[in-house]
């Protein structure tokens, strides 16, 4: 189909379904750039449009998990749109349709999920929303294994005439859909019609779809108990393949064969013909489920057998029957155990270490027996991995994530950078990030464009719903209330707030400590610019800043404006822009400059203004969008993938580059800087421009915030917050170098007195107080084949040239211990290392080969992709180093079984059980080798 915009506003991409409510289609948001799902619905309305807009507003200020956010309604040419989150994934009906089986575990999780979706929609107040419409193509599963319930039904909330039937999916729907016909409620009063057109007025227990109720020939309601069905009919054909027939007294009950009895007993009492045999509410059937275990006689035959079982086998090892039904159980323990350590690193992606560290516990037997599987390599890899025992490297490492109510609309950090205060859909939420704990939530103004912000570290002010309101976040208690706001402004000094509705001509100035209006700032005829859905998201594209002392504010407008205003001193209010075709606007103060920029669909600006000369200082135009923020610490700029600091004599600094990738946001701390890039990634760089943390989020972030000694971010389209903290470890260190000298590696001598780094150029020898003890440069470095650190009697370092010239020096001095010309190297650059049990063979080109030492058996390959460096054995395990393809150097630690057990960052020497760590940052670090009980201890404390 044709490009479409629809009310301006929405995009239609195409056409992604249909059906007898309508046609469905992918759009997006043209200001917001943000995909969305428009429901068509081409039948006639008959709603008076004050009963329409409760029922709209009704469904707009859904929010859960589990439901799509219902944004906006939007009619043209006699079409109603109904204006929905497009949900990422497949519907179930597709993963039927293919014959694919859905595990009865994976099958209970959804039916809980759905079950808290429908307890939340069957609770809205004033009387509740059903579904209508429950069955296989309405569930979404999401990319994250997640279930969405979509396409609840808007049609019966408008109330449109023709609305007999309410989700009629035969064998999904309920007996008493199938004579449903539908009511509409007056004020208090609910008017039924039945067959006979008499109308009769109920006013008990109606419950009803968005505002509607039906009732069938029989005089039966459409109520919870009939979404109850259609779930219970949905989950009957996930579970058995087969979908539920016409007839209610027709299912053929599931039995054993087709799921456990427990799931089996659930399923047919919520598809019981008569409503009253059914669970009542969806709560009493989610608790059936959460309670499946306990309850389960299933389970508890299974749990009896399991030890009758176990004292079986023990009598039967012997005679090799009780070792076959061993290892078909040891089997089953197995790759459980694997698909706990693929989630244990699947959460670590996301940032959830709480969650990782539980999946990789949950992978290691609590108690070892006869029975129990041996601990696998990949669960002991993932809980070292996923409490980062072996990264001793600076920086910020993956800490938390937060689960959030709903998607954020904006985020913002306290001073001190340990509260985190998110707004969504209507509440604003402070949480305390060294512990993830909710602090306080509170309810906000029912638009997207409610602010927020932070006064102190324990005073917020806050766009409630009943008025602007400062609160103690601390004491839990509310401080003053002002006049009805959605967006605000406090100065640097933290003496004064503006305050502005979306939908006012003017701001009021409030005291922040004692909450009197100061003054009023008239905007006159004008508006800021805001969405015109503000209940869809915040943007962030407009301007509303007060300047360090509060004296000044610069407001952007919908006429492409741009204003300072003297509030005080009207007569010294000026326009930067009195009208212009800009539409997107951001900028702050710094000092008496204040810094802007704006765009439009061609070009972006970056401008600075002298308020007290009312002079311009600077103005430069880009393809690229500019990004600008200022305060008292100096102006930050940041177009496509540069990141300087000005200062109003236009000096700049550079704080981040980003190879190859633009930069959408950032944040400037105190000593590090966080950057949001288009590639997915968050990077941090401190105060020299260097980066010192990369990580890969799932979508992009359109929040980034930079504190002490945390980092957030957030998409606007998910309910998770990631997480990362600041991680130092120079308790660590053994020894100090000048962090500047270029050095290929880094070992330290058998004594454990000094440190060689070496490359190609020379090296460097550092005593255990960090005093240079000798410098010394390699002759012909252009020439020198190969490097080898030896510390067989004492350590030395064994330096090869191509014309055959072998050079020795010692590790503790650096003097020339010996020289000899010997033949010419063959260039092959292959090696053999040896440990108690294997030989390792290891060439430039190839992967390295493990042959048995004693009988010389090939056994394994190991590491491709990368160069095998060097091979120690450390106790029963053993570290094989490698320098990768990009300069990196790690390490993976291996069991006598050549398992990967562990992954090391960084590492460049061993010394007995101990690791050294060389992380440029100019320190040698040490950690000594975790045995499983230990990492066990340490992720059982860290859960704690």
């Amino acid at each position: 189909m044709m490009s479409q915009v629809i009310a301006g506003i929405y995009e239609i991409d195409q056409k992604i379904g249909a059906g007898g409510g309508g046609v469905v289609y992918l759009g997006r948001h043209l200001r917001l750039q943000k995909l969305v799902v428009l429901k068509a619905d081409r039948r006639n309305l008959n709603t008076r449009p004050e009963a329409l807009r409760r029922e709209v507003d009704m469904l707009k200020n859904l929010s859960h998990t589990y439901i799509p956010q219902v944004y906006d309604f939007v009619q043209e040419n006699g079409v109603v749109y109904t204006v929905m989150d497009y949900i990422e994934g497949e519907s179930l009906d597709k993963i039927l349709a293919r014959g694919e089986k859905i595990a009865q575990p994976l099958i209970v999780k959804y039916a809980c999920q759905l079950l808290e979706a429908l307890d939340y929609l069957h609770k809205r107040p004033p009387h509740g929303i059903l579904h209508g419409d429950i069955k296989p193509a309405n569930i979404m599963l999401r990319p994250n294994g997640d279930i969405c319930l979509i396409d609840f039904n808007i049609a019966l909330a408008l109330g449109e005439d023709g609305a007999v039937k309410v989700g009629f999916s035969r064998g999904y729907a309920s007996p008493e859909h199938y004579s449903a016909d539908f009511i509409r409620y007056e004020d208090s009063e609910k008017t039924v019609r039945d067959d006979s057109e008499k109308t009769v007025t109920d006013t008990k227990n109606v419950s009803f779809s968005a505002g509607s109720v039906t009732r069938g020939q029989a005089g039966k309601l459409l109520d919870v108990r009939s979404d109850i069905y259609s779930l219970g009919a949905t989950l009957y054909h996930l579970i058995s393949g087969r979908r539920p027939a016409q007839n209610a007294e027709q299912v053929l009950p599931l039995n054993k064969k087709d799921c456990s009895i427990e799931v089996a007993e659930i399923i047919n009492k919520a598809m019981e013909p008569k409503p009253e045999n059914r669970y009542q509410t969806a709560e009493e059937m989610l608790q059936a489920f959460l309670h499946l275990k306990q309850n389960d006689l299933e389970m508890i035959r299974y749990k009896k057998q399991v030890r009758a079982v176990g004292i079986f086998l023990f009598l039967l090892l012997m005679t090799g029957v009780g070792g076959m039904l061993l290892g078909l159980k040891q089997r089953g323990d197995y790759q459980e155990a694997l698909k706990l350590s693929q989630y244990s690193g699947e959460k670590l992606k996301k940032g959830d270490v709480s969650g990782a560290i539980r999946n990789a516990l949950d992978a290691i037997p609590d108690k070892k027996s006869v029975f129990t599987v041996p601990v696998t390599a990949e669960a002991q890899k993932a809980l070292s991995d996923a409490l980062g025992v072996y990264d001793l490297s600076d920086g910020f490492g993956s800490y938390d994530s937060l689960e959030l109510p709903a998607a954020p609309f904006d985020m913002t950090l306290s001073p001190d950078g340990k509260k985190l205060a998110v707004v969504y859909g209507y509440e604003v939420t402070v949480y305390d990030l060294d512990d993830g704990s909710e602090i306080v939530s509170l309810p906000i103004q029912k638009s997207a464009l409610s602010d927020c912000v932070f006064v102190d570290d324990r005073r917020v002010v806050y766009a409630s719903d009943h008025g602007t309101t400062a609160y103690d976040i601390a004491e839990k208690r509310e401080l003053w209330c002002g006049e009805a706001s959605t967006i605000l402004a406090v100065s640097e000094d933290k003496k004064v707030v503006a305050a502005v509705n979306c939908e006012q001509n003017a701001a009021t100035i409030y005291d922040i400590r004692t909450g009197e209006v100061s003054g009023q700032c008239s905007f006159e005829n004008r508006h800021l610019t805001t969405a015109e859905n503000d209940i869809f998201a915040d943007p962030k594209d407009y301007i509303f800043r007060l300047s360090a002392d509060g004296k000044w504010l610069a407001v952007s407008f919908s006429d492409g404006g741009l204003t300072v205003f003297d509030w005080k001193n009207p007569e010294n209010t000026f326009d930067i822009y009195e009208q212009s075709d800009y539409i997107q606007f951001e900028g702050g103060f710094c000092g008496t400059t204040f810094a802007y920029a704006a765009k439009n669909n061609q070009k972006s600006i970056f401008g600075m203004t002298d308020v007290e000369q009312n002079e311009d200082v600077m103005e430069a135009q880009s393809d690229m969008s500019y990004i600008v923020q200022a305060d008292s610490r100096g102006i930050f700029l940041a177009n496509e993938n540069l990141l300087v600091k000005l200062d109003t004599s236009r000096e700049q600094t550079e704080l981040a580059y980003v190879q190859d990738e633009n930069i959408t946001g950032f944040s400037v701390g105190e000593r590090f800087i966080a950057v949001a890039e288009e590639n997915q990634k968050v990077a941090v760089f401190d105060s020299g421009a260097t980066l010192v943390m990369s990580d890969t989020c799932e979508k992009n972030s359109d929040f980034v915030l930079m504190g002490h000694e945390y980092v957030t971010a957030a998409n606007r389209d998910e309910p998770v917050v990631r997480i990362w903290k600041a991680e130092e470890h120079s308790d660590a260190a053994i020894f100090t170098y000048d962090a500047s000298y270029k050095h290929e590696e880094a070992r330290v001598s058998t004594d454990g007195n000094t440190a060689m780094l070496f490359g190609i150029n020379g090296f460097r020898i550092y005593d255990r107080d960090g005093k240079l003890c000798n410098e010394t440069e390699l002759e012909n470095p252009e020439s020198i084949y190969d490097e080898q650190f030896k510390k067989e009697p004492e350590s030395y370092l064994e330096v090869t040239w191509y014309d055959g010239t072998v050079r020795t020096y010692s590790a503790a001095d650096g003097t020339l211990l010996s020289e000899e010309k010997g033949e010419k190297p063959d260039r092959t650059l292959d090696e053999t290392f040896l440990t108690e049990n294997y030989e390792i063979r290891s060439s430039l080109h190839d992967a390295p080969q493990v042959y048995d030492r004693v009988s010389g058996k090939w056994l394994a390959s190991l590491e491709k992709e990368d160069y095998l460096t060097y091979v120690t054995q450390v106790q029963e395990d053993i570290l094989t180093e490698y320098i990768s393809t990009t300069g990196g150097r790690y390490g993976i630690l291996l069991n006598d079984r050549l398992e990967e057990i562990a992954y090391l960052p960084n590492v460049c020497d061993v010394v007995e059980d101990t690791f050294i760590f060389d992380t440029g940052s100019g320190e040698l670090r040490q950690c000594r080798l975790y045995s499983l009980q230990e990492l066990v201890a340490l992720g059982e404390s860290y859960i704690e």
